[in-house]
């Protein structure tokens, strides 16, 4: 019989969860020996503290579904087995038993549990650190440490991992809609009467490695952006900055509108950012657009008819974050009044 075939038959090639198994964890139903050890693990998960030695003992197993099928019972006994599921965290080879210990020593430690996250933030394996980081934003109240610990997550190279500290930490959830999504007008018919082109140059624009920028108050209306670099938007910002820089980066820009006019509302478009946004209008969230990397070259529209400032000045903000290659507001910015 293929050999491949054999292994994606009973399931050993899990290369969509991030893991590649050895031939070594075949599955126990085609391996009587593999059986009768998996068995005797179980068996002793049963008998709790008692069989802990057993448990020890398999832990050395060469075959991962072994120790597999052990740190989950030693998951099941609980305290006595925290040791044991320490030196599993620590030095097993296999992510998914790493994994599996992680999550009962959280449970274990409840409240001392950020002790044990923090070295897992540092594991070799995506999975193990996605457990890690969903672990901790799931710790509510945050503390420093937790905090600190969250913010180390964010500069992960994995996005998923990434992604789960900065929605934990991150105060603003409000996802923006078009005014033509809007309940009152889904059965009529909006149009533009008129195109407001957001100007071009003379943006202000800071880079956010930290991601710190909100807690500095980044988006307010009146903030001091007087020392921040001045760049165009259109354009990506690694042709402007001689940077190749991946990450978070802001943009703000003071402009002016005219008279109100006539309207049942207002949209902001903006026909591309690489790749998600977060915006404000003199100071007021407007909403997100972050579908993750697909999103760099999606049009979208936000509804900003309540915090534009109609024959006045008017401020924007725009945070960008930019996960690979070029970034930024690449593509024009503009403002539709609709009509019936």
């Amino acid at each position: 019989m293929n050999f491949r075939r054999t292994l994606v038959q009973t399931g050993c090639l899990a290369a969509g969860a991030g893991v590649m198994f050895s031939a070594a964890t075949v599955r126990a139903d085609v391996n009587p020996d593999l059986q009768k050890q998996r068995m005797e693990v179980l068996a002793a998960g049963q008998k709790g503290a008692a069989g802990l030695p057993v448990l020890v003992a398999a832990m050395k197993n060469p075959n991962a579904l072994v120790r597999r099928a052990a740190v989950r019972s030693m998951g099941d006994i609980g305290a006595p087995a925290a040791d044991a599921l320490s030196n599993a965290l620590k030095s097993d080879d296999d992510a998914l038993v790493r994994r599996t210990a992680l999550r009962a020593l959280v449970q274990l430690k409840d409240k001392d549990a950020a002790s044990v996250l923090e070295p897992a933030l540092k594991d070799s394996s995506e999975l193990v650190r996605a457990a890690a980081v969903q672990s901790l934003a799931d710790m509510h109240p945050y503390t420093e440490q937790i905090t600190a610990l969250l913010k180390q997550a964010q500069q992960d190279p994995s996005n998923d991992v990434s992604k789960v500290a900065s929605e934990a930490l991150w105060p603003f959830h409000k996802n923006g809609v078009s005014v033509r999504e809007k309940p009152e007008f889904k059965d009529h018919q909006l149009t533009v009467v008129q195109t407001i082109p957001m100007p071009e140059s003379d943006w202000r624009f800071q880079t956010d490695l930290g991601q710190t920028g909100q807690e500095h108050d980044w988006f307010g209306a009146t903030f001091n952006d007087g020392s921040w670099q001045k760049i165009k938007i259109g354009e990506a910002w690694e042709t402007q900055i001689n940077n190749a820089y991946d990450g978070v980066a802001w943009y703000r820009k003071t402009f002016t509108l005219p008279a109100k006019p006539a309207q049942d509302g207002t949209d902001i478009i903006f026909e591309g950012v690489d790749e998600s946004a977060w915006v404000w209008i003199n100071g007021q969230y407007i909403g997100q657009h972050d579908i993750g990397p697909d999103g760099w070259n999606k049009r979208f529209a936000m509804d900003v008819s309540d915090a534009l400032k109609w024959g006045g000045e008017n401020q924007i903000t725009v945070r960008v974050l930019d996960r690979k290659m070029a970034g930024g507001i690449w593509k024009p910015v503009y403002l539709e009044v609709l009509k019936q």
